[in-house]
């Protein structure tokens, strides 16, 4: 049984991580491709989703059925750019992200992973965030990442929205 589609939405918030008191140390972190193309904004509008894979709704965005759970994901490739310098050897910033209570997509619906299907829910704030990368060194450095939503024939039809900040922490 087809559900109303949901118009899925996400805001992006970029941050960076406490910074340590070393005079010339600079980190950050941009949102370069959403799906293929360049980020001309921080919301990854993924179109109107279905449980069962009907129509792709907008470019870039694949879906993968889950059959035996009656549903699929939705997901596509974002890539950021993380630079780091300035710190003492050895030094190295570590992508993390945490979805932000409220909005109106249902609990574990938005995922994650490294490429392909996405399988990990974001974790929602209060609770702590997931690790997305780790070791990265100073320099320029691209982190690609497979974002979706995981949609079941359950779900109730209407638009969802929700939010995910990422951060770099400094280690």
């Amino acid at each position: 049984m087809r559900r109303g589609l949901l118009p899925a939405a996400l805001a992006l918030a970029l941050g960076a991580g406490a910074l340590p008191a070393w005079g010339a140390t600079q980190a950050s972190l941009a949102l370069q491709q959403v799906f293929g193309a360049n980020a001309g904004s921080l919301v990854v509008a993924f179109g109107a989703l279905d449980a069962m894979c009907v129509t792709p709704p907008a470019t870039g965005v694949t879906c993968a059925p889950n059959v035996p759970a009656n549903g699929a994901t939705w997901y596509g490739a974002i890539q950021f750019r993380v630079r780091f310098t300035g710190a003492p050897a050895g030094t190295t910033v570590r992508l993390t992200g945490v979805r932000q209570a409220g909005g109106s997509a249902p609990s574990g619906s938005l995922v994650d992973g490294p490429s392909g299907v996405p399988t990990t829910s974001y974790p929602t704030s209060p609770a702590g965030a997931i690790t997305l990368a780790t070791a990265l060194a100073g320099g320029s450095v691209t982190v690609q990442r497979s974002i979706g939503f995981r949609v079941l024939a359950t779900d109730a039809g209407g638009s969802w929205v929700t939010s995910v900040v990422y951060s770099l922490i400094v280690e």
